[in-house]
């Protein structure tokens, strides 16, 4: 392949003197009805002008030029065009053309237009438009657009448009654009600077960096200016103001949102929902909870002391939702799940201990009054389900019951009735701000 191009491009600077002598001859273009070219120009039945000649059919038994297409060309290896081509191309290695191309290029490796195409370009590696593209680019490797994109790009690896994307990309790997209305696909990244009305979904990542888009969806990571729409990742998003919903792995991060965050983490600078919150039940002496994300769907996560020996501690997360009763008054309607730890116990052998499972899952409505406009106090009531294993001889802890003994629920069962369920009402109550 490397001696092809190398030969194609000895045999193009040899030709040069030839080609600037029939500029000077020729000061116009001329039709011909039929243009035959032998091995290269100017052995052709065009003779010294075929460069100033627009072919209606030109065949080319190895490389030829023209002045223009109107009509058909067809090349073994390459069809080389001054000006313009209106028509079909098809070449066995590449197609190159000064000016714009109306019609259809095809070719196994390339396709270089100088300035605008319309209609479709086709390539086994490489699609060159200078400027605008109207119409359809498809190669196995590479598409560039110097201009505007209407229509659709499709590659094996990547995608380029140097201005404002109007329809559809699609690679293997990455897309690439000034600006998109219309849709990016990729196997790993899809880039634009401004977005209007469009979609970005890849396997990696989707940056827009300003506009507003309305689905970016990735396997990673989601940046955009705003969203009018939905934006989910694996790992993390992050957008200016969001109308619609955020959905991550681990964390979303927004200036403001019209809709809910749904992840681990949710950060939202300006009408986000942030709390601290201290509280006693029936099984935790004392809880600490920390709340973030919005009103309407909120994260919990919390910490607290159950009962049992002093190193015996208990983790939760869960979700809630904030309502007003009154101008004074809220409902916190809230589910959360905590698991067991040991913390720093002689027996455990380990700083962090939680060798088995000793879960308690609760769902509870919490009345609250403002006492200040921060500061909020409230008494609710829960309903409460445990789920244990009790079978010490296979952890490094003795068993602690979390229930309390009134429970209306308490049932063994599973391998050697190793798994303890009980069910129980209760009542917690505590301070917000």
């Amino acid at each position: 392949m490397k001696k092809i191009l190398y030969n194609v491009i000895g045999l193009l600077i040899i030709l040069q003197p030839a080609l600037k002598a029939q500029e000077l001859e020729v000061a116009e273009m001329q039709e011909s009805p039929f243009q035959l070219t032998f091995f290269v120009p100017p052995l052709s039945t065009n003779g010294i002008y075929n460069s100033r000649m627009v072919n209606k059919v030109s065949i080319n038994l190895l490389i030829g030029n023209s002045g223009g297409i109107n009509g058909f060309e067809t090349g073994v290896l390459l069809n080389s065009v001054n000006k313009n081509v209106r028509g079909f191309q098809l070449s066995g290695f590449g197609n190159i053309v000064g000016g714009s191309v109306e019609g259809c290029q095809l070719s196994s490796f390339l396709n270089i237009n100088g300035r605008h195409t319309s209609v479709f370009q086709g390539a086994g590696f490489l699609n060159v438009t200078g400027k605008d593209l109207n119409g359809f680019q498809v190669s196995g490797f590479l598409n560039t657009a110097g201009g505007s994109s209407r229509g659709a790009q499709i590659s094996g690896f990547a995608n380029l448009t140097g201005r404002h994307t109007a329809g559809f990309q699609g690679s293997g790997f990455g897309n690439i654009s000034e600006s998109l209305s219309g849709a990016q696909v990729a196997g790993f990244c899809n880039i634009v600077e401004a977005i209007d009305k469009g979609l970005q979904a890849s396997g990696f990542i989707n940056i827009a960096s300003s506009g507003s888009a309305n689905a970016q969806i990735t396997g990673f990571l989601n940046i955009s200016g705003n969203i009018n729409g939905i934006q989910a990742s694996a790992f993390g998003n992050i957008a200016g103001s969001v109308k619609g919903v955020q959905i991550a792995g681990f964390i979303n991060i927004c200036d403001s949102i019209e809709g809910v965050p749904v992840g681990f983490i949710n950060i939202v600078k300006k009408n986000g929902y942030r709390a601290i919150e201290f509280s006693a039940s029936e099984m935790k002496y004392a809880n600490i909870s920390y709340k973030m994300g919005v009103r309407r769907l909120y994260n919990i996560y919390s910490f607290g002391k159950p009962s049992g020996p002093g190193s015996r501690w208990m983790y939760g997360f869960g979700l809630g939702s904030e309502f007003d009763l009154s101008p004074g008054m809220l409902l916190n309607v809230e589910a959360e799940v905590n698991q067991e730890i040991w913390i720093a116990d002689v027996e455990a052998g380990l700083f962090l201990n939680a060798d088995r499972l000793n879960m308690h899952n609760q769902l509870r409505a919490n009345f609250g009054w403002k006492i200040q406009d921060q500061v909020v106090l409230f008494i609710g009531p829960s309903f409460n389900v445990s789920v244990s294993d009790t079978r010490s001889s296979e952890g490094l802890k003795s068993w602690y019951a979390i229930a309390p003994s009134w429970t209306f629920y308490n049932h063994y069962s599973g391998y050697e009735n190793r798994t303890n369920v009980s069910i129980w009402f209760g009542i917690n109550g505590g301070i917000r701000f």
